[in-house]
């Protein structure tokens, strides 16, 4: 169990006294250079906002960290602090740490076990829970820990496997090289969104089952989002939260700028400009209203009416629940 990575070479375990050098042209790494990274999935995340999933189309046009681990693995434990440093040097520049938990024993797999761990050992970048090992098969995995480079477009460019020690220099390279590369055409970090009401991220289309919402949602949000349901009146958030970003509770994409927020008096959160492209409307099946959808998922928000103030007259009224805040 100390030594989850060797365990699984088997025969090749005499590569981990070798370091992870050793593996670099290896047919399992290889294998996965310039793919695409598989979308990460969830219900159960640490370290988000309100606990709200994040999504690797969610990021595009950000370099992003994605490591494999379960809490009860030597070698992953050893890695924790290269990922905080990472956390810390490149924050500013949008990179983020992902960790995806996937268990092996029974004491792994129980979400409060992980959390503790997290909790106490000071993990303050996401972490997923992997329950049912969705994201593990999802991405051919085979040792723990892994740990993905994904550049800005969503490619795989680095893989490693094992403990970093002495490549946790040329890992950190790595981002460094991606940081510098340009965003795709048409592909902007979404934090680089002025709040003119133009999108900046590119709108790729998420499709999932019904089974996959209801498990990745709470009971109201899917719902709201997934059957088109409304919040009751004054039941909900976001009455004020400063300068920030609202984004789609189902799939995270950018939505609504802060600054287009405004009181309506109506008790659901209104605004006068949605994200330019990052929201579609609908005739509602009444006959009589717009409905408001989000570009990427589909996910019912609310309704639009003409009664909204000045520049556009509109008033975008949103259930709460379909959105979470997101402070700049």
């Amino acid at each position: 169990m100390n030594n989850k990575w060797t365990k699984w070479l088997g025969g090749a375990a005499v590569v981990g006294a070798l370091g992870i050098a050793a593996l670099a042209s290896s047919p399992i790494e290889a294998a996965t250079q310039g793919r695409q990274a598989p979308e990460i999935t969830g219900n159960r995340w640490f370290n988000t906002r309100g606990g709200q999933p994040l999504t690797l189309a969610g990021r595009r046009g950000k370099v992003t960290v994605v490591e494999f681990w379960t809490f009860d693995c030597s070698n992953c434990r050893v890695n924790l602090p290269a990922y905080e440093r990472w956390e810390k040097k490149f924050a500013s520049q949008g990179v983020e740490v992902i960790g995806v938990h996937t268990p092996e024993t029974a004491e792994e797999r129980d979400p409060k076990n992980v959390e503790r761990f997290v909790r106490e050992h000071g993990i303050t970048y996401p972490v997923v829970v992997d329950e049912g090992g969705a994201n593990w098969n999802r991405w051919n995995q085979q040792f723990w820990p892994t740990v993905y480079i994904i550049d800005k477009s969503g490619r795989v460019r680095s893989t490693y496997i094992g403990e970093l020690h002495a490549d946790e220099a040329k890992a950190t390279r790595d981002i460094e090289t991606l940081l510098r590369e340009p965003a795709p055409r048409g592909v902007q970090a979404a934090t680089s969104d002025t709040g003119t009401g133009t999108g900046t991220v590119p709108i790729v289309k998420v499709v999932k089952t019904d089974a996959q919402w209801r498990a990745q949602l709470s009971p109201t949000a899917y719902d709201v989002l997934r059957q088109s349901g409304t919040e009751p009146a004054f039941s909900g958030d976001y009455k004020s939260h400063g300068a920030g970003v609202y984004r789609c509770a189902g799939c995270d994409l950018e939505l609504f700028n802060a600054q287009t927020k405004f009181d309506s008096g109506t008790g659901w959160p209104s605004f006068y400009q949605p994200i330019k492209g990052h929201v579609e409307k609908r005739t509602d099946p009444d006959g009589d209203r717009t409905e408001v959808v989000c570009a990427r998922c589909g996910g019912h928000l609310g309704h639009v009416f003409d009664d909204g103030p000045k520049p556009t007259g509109l008033r975008y009224c949103m259930n709460s629940v379909a959105l979470h805040f997101q402070k700049k």
